[in-house]
């Protein structure tokens, strides 16, 4: 029973961790969403000020919203990455709760293996126990 436990509390654990990685994962979604989001509005005012007249402020801004977009892609990158990276992770979480799931299953049947032999034991035994006070009686 104490295997029993240990297991079910590291199945608990694994589980949480499961779920904490899950959440990581749609909040990485929805940062990328937004991020995506943003960067299409700069190739959006990238578009504008190409399309507009040479002046600086035009070039200025031009500039600084190729660096906002570069910048963005950066972000994008190093979330796509972490986000592969954890469902990397998740699935190494999932498979280990799968393995642990197949060694309780064995250990349940086993155990349940071992109960019904030992019951057959005990009214094997019972049954000489009462065929032995039956020949104490009768001596």
């Amino acid at each position: 029973s104490k295997s029993s436990e240990e297991i079910k509390q590291q199945n608990s654990e694994l589980s949480e961790k499961v779920h904490s990685l899950v959440s990581q994962n749609s909040a990485m979604k929805l940062d990328m969403e937004d991020l995506h989001k943003k960067l299409e509005m700069a190739e959006l005012m990238i578009q504008q000020f190409s399309n507009q007249a040479g002046s600086l402020d035009a070039n200025q801004q031009l500039q600084m919203a190729l660096e906002e977009k570069a910048s963005l892609e950066t972000q994008v990158a190093q979330l796509s990455e972490s986000l592969h990276q954890l469902q990397a992770e998740r699935d190494q979480y999932v498979e280990k709760l799968k393995e642990e799931r197949s060694i309780w299953q064995q250990r349940v049947q086993q155990l349940s293996e071992q109960v019904h032999t030992m019951a057959e034991e005990k009214e094997k035994h019972m049954a000489q126990i009462r065929e032995l006070e039956a020949s104490v009686t009768e001596l």
